[in-house]
């Protein structure tokens, strides 16, 4: 069986979500499952073929949490035969219409939102794809606060030579294509990070680009820095701001490559003030202080079993306990010294939080996802128990 097939017969059809020049979506089920499913309309000004095998081909091969996910071709049974790609439907709209909505937008979001679409055009550009047409309404928004980038109509895998990059077409849209594309040079990856930039500017000041907002004039077709710095949101970090702008920089050899901008996204994350959010929103998790020493934390995957709190723990114990805590902080392995139960568990399967005295530690929510958090103590000589009150 072909697993690239969706049977036409079991799709429940619904309605009409988008549509524009090159084709329409709608919403449906397939198998109990939400699906979007996309059209390409026929057109006398370009090889619709051709783009379309072009965009099932590159989802296909995209396996990617933030990428929409594909799922498969769906051929009508008429003469016409007309054929739809099915994909994963993302239920909370897109980015544009956030940034245009009177919904909270905090900053702890939109950085995550940042940090998803860069992790997507990092995967993308590691396999030598293009996706050129980064914009708003291509960033779709699932129920759990995640960017998905879908619509890959002009997506391509880049030149391997000089006469290969020639050949390349030039597309996009208005306000997100780069200098290089608007005077008709040679392009590559680059071009899609300054789509990315664009991007980041319409999140960091919750302003869409439009030709009149945001005026990017002949020769370098480059965004207004001071405009941009000006129109910045209350509370925006410098270092956000700047990213943003060497994103979009004139020359593609200038503007840092999606590892760096991911390295810097997670960097000003990290440094952001503890505000009044949500401890989950999106790509970090805010985990706070509550005591005077840090917890230590395992995976689920640790066969302990958590027994009966136990409170009637000695000194002796106590100090067992607090060396293998500050052996998980520091990374140390003096835990064998004390105890060769704890020195088989302490390794791989711990990972440690410390905070200061005052603020926050910032952890990776998708390291968290599908993990259980226990507080392990040692009790009676042994890890596993509860920690009792008073100890922790």
């Amino acid at each position: 069986m072909d697993f690239d097939v969706v049977p036409y017969e079991d799709i429940v059809w619904g309605e009409q979500i988008g549509a524009g020049s090159f084709g329409s979506v709608h919403r449906g089920q397939y198998l109990g499952v939400d699906i979007a499913i996309k059209e390409i309309h026929s057109s006398t000004e370009y090889d619709v073929s051709k783009y379309f095998e072009r965009e099932w081909r590159i989802m296909r091969e995209c396996r990617h949490p933030n990428i929409v996910l594909f799922l498969g071709l769906s051929k009508e049974p008429t003469a016409e035969g007309r054929i739809f790609i099915v994909t994963e439907f993302v239920p909370r709209g897109n980015l544009r219409d956030l940034i245009r909505s009177p919904d909270p937008f905090p900053w702890r979001l939109r950085l995550s939102f940042a940090t998803d679409i860069a992790r997507a055009v990092a995967y993308l550009h590691a396999r030598q794809c293009l996706h050129r047409d980064l914009k708003g309404e291509n960033l779709l928004i699932t129920a759990n606060d995640r960017i998905k980038v879908g619509d890959f109509g002009f997506a391509r895998i880049t030149g391997r030579n000089d006469e290969e990059m020639r050949q390349m077409t030039y597309c996009g849209t208005d306000g997100y294509m780069s200098p290089e594309v608007n005077m008709g040079d040679g392009f590559d990856l680059p071009t899609d990070v300054f789509s990315v930039g664009i991007i980041y500017i319409e999140i960091l000041t919750r302003t869409n680009v439009t030709s009149k907002l945001w005026s990017r004039k002949a020769p370098t077709f480059v965004p207004d820095a001071e405009q941009v710095r000006r129109r910045a949101s209350p509370g925006c970090p410098t270092a956000f701001i700047e990213l943003a702008l060497e994103c979009c920089r004139f020359s593609p050899s200038d503007r840092p490559g999606m590892p760096e901008v991911l390295s810097r996204l997670r960097a000003i994350e990290q440094s952001l003030p503890e505000i009044d959010t949500p401890d989950h929103v999106g790509s970090v998790r805010v985990v706070r202080r509550e005591g005077k020493r840090a917890l230590p934390v395992f995976v689920h995957t640790l066969a302990v079993e958590l027994q009966a709190a136990d409170t009637n723990m000695d000194d002796e114990e106590l100090v067992m306990e607090e060396a293998i805590v500050d052996d998980l902080i520091h990374g140390a392995t003096r835990a064998d010294r004390h105890s060769p139960s704890a020195a088989g568990i302490v390794g791989s399967s711990w990972r440690a939080s410390r905070w200061a005295e005052t603020g926050s530690h910032y952890s990776s929510a998708s390291e968290m996802n599908g993990r259980l958090i226990w507080v392990a103590c040692l009790t009676s000589g042994q890890v596993g128990h509860r920690c009792s009150p008073r100890v922790w």
